[in-house]
């Protein structure tokens, strides 16, 4: 589902890290946690928010965000399964720079 950015609420927390890039992390003022990508869409080029999922924790927001990172990496063929560990977990690595990921 696609959402205008400015549909946040104003009473939300709102995450953003040049490491998460193009994904954000939103927290309600009612508890809950949001994975949110940005997404440029239409004729006039409009950006959006996608919703990707609504994690029950902020450490489960991270993996979401680092699994979500994984699968729109450039590289999108692995050779062996793992290849494709090694991937996630530098790229979880990255995500620990920010805060801890269990």
């Amino acid at each position: 589902m696609l959402r205008r950015p400015d549909s946040i609420s104003s009473t939300d927390t709102i995450i953003e890290d040049p490491i998460m890039e193009p994904f954000i992390i939103t927290k309600s003022s009612a508890g809950g946690y949001a994975v949110h990508e940005r997404v440029t869409k239409g004729e006039e080029n409009k950006e959006y928010l996608k919703t990707h999922g609504y994690p029950s924790n902020f450490n489960n927001a991270l993996k979401m965000v680092s699994k979500n990172l994984l699968d729109q990496s450039n590289d999108r063929h692995y050779t062996s399964i793992k290849q494709y560990i090694e991937t996630f977990e530098q790229l979880q690595l990255k995500m620990r720079s920010i805060a801890a990921i269990d």
